[in-house]
Parts: structure tokens; C-alpha cells; sequence
């Protein structure tokens, strides 16, 4: 059994059609990239996903059950979390709060083993130091580590990344592609959206491209990575 299944799912907002039949699946423990030009309906994909939005038609089981049009806390409660393009933190928190709220709300647990849930999970993407610091005082690249301490925290099995390294150096994105790696091994499943190639290619095993509303191609990212079609869309003459 697939860990996620998209069946036909499609969004309209008026005449605009944002995701027009797309289909995909997932299984456990496998990392899946997800690229294609702005307004190919990446983030609206992650939000049919997550509870955001309702498909207008289509769609969305995990483990098997349904879970097209549940609200996002009945989403995350049964394993999907995710993080956001722009961190959502609340800025006048403590770092340490915001992934003790993501732990308490996620996992439902007691207050003494969200705490060390949260410590633990900061301690993990190297912000143990910035704990009791305001949110609001973090870097780009801390806010980012933040956001994955949170999703993280929540317990879901399954992750989805909304560029999650939008705005990092190349040294800040080879360092959150190993995090990420290791994210994989302790038994996470990875859904990511990203434009830099280098890290969808260091970290995917299959990849899903969408232009238009529309998957245009899916396959080993090598393999997509050649694909013309890709190439004209997406990635244009130089890359390829």
C-alpha cells in the first residue's frame, strides 16, 4: 500500500485552474521532489494536501483512508505536516515554544515530554544555542531550521517542504540537504518543493513536474532532468 495517494486532483479558483488531474503516489520512506516553473500549483498541491485548500474535484488518501476535504489539524493529528514558503513562526516566542507548541498540538502529548520533544528536535537541526531567543531575532537559514524543528516536532511521518531552502547560500543549502538526509533515516517520508536543482538532485529519489496546473513528466530525477519537454517548460536550453 502506497503511504499517500493523489487521484485526479484539481483546483479551480474561478477560471483559473490551478492543478488540473494531477496524479501521483508515495511510499514510505522514499523522498519525492516536486518542481516546475512559479504558478505550476506546487503549493497548491501541498495545501489540498495538507487540509488548506479543497480540491475541486479528485483525490488525496493516506494509509489507505481518505482524507480529501479534512481541515489541516485533522490532517496533521493523523501523520502530515508541513512547513511554508515564507516560516509562519510566532514571532514573539521563544524558538523552544514554537516547536513545544508544534509538539503539544501534533502529538497530544504531556507538557514535560513535549518539552524535551521540542529540545531534542532543536538540538537536531543546530539551534539548541538560539532556545530561548525570540523567533523573531532568528537569521533566514535559522527560521528555516526552526520551521523543520516544528514539522518535525508534530511527529508526522510524512513531511512536505515548501522551498525550504528558498534564500540560501550554497554552503546553508549542501547543510539543510544533509539534515534532510537524515531526517529520511530516522524514519521520516519527504515530499519537497524546490528551484535549486542541486538539491533536488542530491536528495530525491523521483521527481514530479508540473507546468500549468498539469504533470508534465515523473521519473528518476536524472531522467527527468533530460526530459525536453522538462527542458522547454522549465529549465530552459542552458541548464540542460
Amino acid at each position: 500500500m502506497s503511504l499517500l495517494e493523489v487521484r485526479g486532483i484539481t483546483k479551480r479558483f474561478g477560471s483559473l485552474v490551478a492543478l488540473n488531474a494531477v496524479d501521483f503516489s508515495l511510499t514510505e520512506g522514499e523522498i519525492l521532489g516536486i518542481i516546475g516553473p512559479n504558478g505550476a500549483g506546487k503549493s497548491t498541491l501541498f495545501n489540498l494536501i495538507a487540509g488548506l485548500e479543497t480540491p475541486t474535484a479528485g483525490a488525496v488518501s493516506y494509509r489507505g483512508r481518505s482524507i480529501t476535504g479534512l481541515n489541516a489539524d485533522a490532517v496533521c493529528r493523523l501523520g502530515i505536516a508541513k512547513t511554508f514558503q515564507i516560516p509562519q513562526l510566532f514571532p514573539r516566542l521563544t524558538v523552544a515554544e514554537n516547536v513545544l507548541v508544534a509538539a503539544l498540538y501534533g502529538r497530544g502529548r504531556g507538557l514535560t515530554e513535549s518539552w524535551r520533544e521540542a529540545r531534542e528536535w532543536l538540538t537536531f537541526v543546530g539551534l539548541a544555542d538560539k532556545a530561548e531567543k525570540p523567533a523573531e531575532t532568528l537569521t533566514v537559514s535559522e527560521r528555516r531550521r526552526a520551521d523543520l524543528a516544528r514539522v518535525l516536532g508534530t511527529g508526522a511521518p510524512l513531511i512536505l517542504l515548501d522551498e525550504n531552502m528558498a534564500g540560501l547560500n550554497r554552503r546553508e543549502v549542501e547543510a539543510a540537504v544533509g539534515l534532510l538526509r537524515e531526517v529520511r533515516a530516522r524514519g521520516r517520508t519527504l515530499v519537497v518543493t524546490e528551484h535549486i536543482m542541486r538539491a533536488i538532485m542530491g536528495l530525491a529519489d523521483r521527481v514530479v513536474v508540473l507546468n500549468y496546473g498539469e504533470k508534465i513528466a515523473e521519473g528518476r530525477p536524472a531522467d527527468v532532468m533530460r526530459d525536453t519537454t522538462v527542458i522547454k517548460a522549465y529549465l530552459g536550453e542552458s541548464y540542460a
